[in-house]
């Protein structure tokens, strides 16, 4: 059991790298990670119904484009609905999951908690790409299979969640080297502020000094004028 259920693992990893299904799991996987990225790096801001509704559209998207591919298997059309009944009741699941999430979030019929789980990137694209890989694969479906392909699908979402914990180290590194810079941008700028008042002062000094210094000029000028007059008083009086 533990053999086949590796073997089917591995099977399901190599699916994922196979052109035609890298195709479509591509943009899944992409916007995946930038979402959790993003939301690692702004874990403030909140998501909205409108976020809501439109990660499930995703699941209207893939299960349409599912649809086609089962159309094109062997240009079976129509018959093969009948032909890959496991594939057709994968994909009608897929499709009533979107259809009902997307007329919940709609309609705001679930409290805002349960839709924000239900309808978080994470969730809707691990369960997207499960069933893209079933309707992709070519192998006959078993409980091994079965096993093997939900285990791929929780080993996906444990890696895409222990992903936010080296981003959100990252971003409380950066934050706190920010904060440090900051903090010596504000003492460079207070030692500035202080060398400017220390200049200002001294040139004040300076500058009081020359006032009193002219001050003190003019003063002994208005001296030898007054005493001059004096004088001169003085010479008239002794002439008369």
């Amino acid at each position: 059991m533990v053999t086949n259920f590796f073997d089917y693992l591995y099977y399901f990893i190599h699916l994922s790298f196979r052109p035609e299904t890298l195709w479509i799991l591509a943009p899944l996987i992409i916007a995946t990670l930038l979402i959790i990225i993003y939301f690692s790096i702004y874990g403030e801001e909140k998501n909205a119904w409108s976020n809501y509704l439109s990660n499930s559209l995703v699941l209207l998207f893939v299960s349409m484009s599912l649809f086609k591919y089962v159309f094109s298997i062997n240009s079976g059309g129509y018959f093969n609905l009948v032909e890959y009944p496991a594939k057709t009741i994968a994909i009608i699941i897929l499709l009533f999951s979107g259809v009902s999430l997307t007329k919940w979030n709609f309609e705001h019929i679930l409290p805002e908690r349960f839709s924000r789980h239900l309808s978080s990137p994470l969730t809707i694209n691990t369960f997207a790409y499960g069933i893209i890989l079933f309707v992709y694969s070519a192998i006959d479906y078993n409980i091994y299979t079965t096993i093997s392909l939900a285990g791929f699908m929780i080993l996906i979402a444990v890696i895409l969640n222990l992903l936010k914990i080296p981003i959100k180290k990252l971003k409380k590194s950066i934050e706190k080297e920010k904060k440090q810079e900051r903090f010596r941008d504000l003492k460079e700028a207070i030692f500035e502020i202080d060398e400017l008042k220390r200049e200002l002062k001294a040139r004040n000094k300076e500058l009081s000094q020359i006032r009193l210094k002219q001050a003190y000029e003019k003063e002994k000028e208005a001296i030898k004028i007054e005493k001059k007059i004096e004088k001169e008083k003085k010479r008239k009086l002794h002439l008369n």
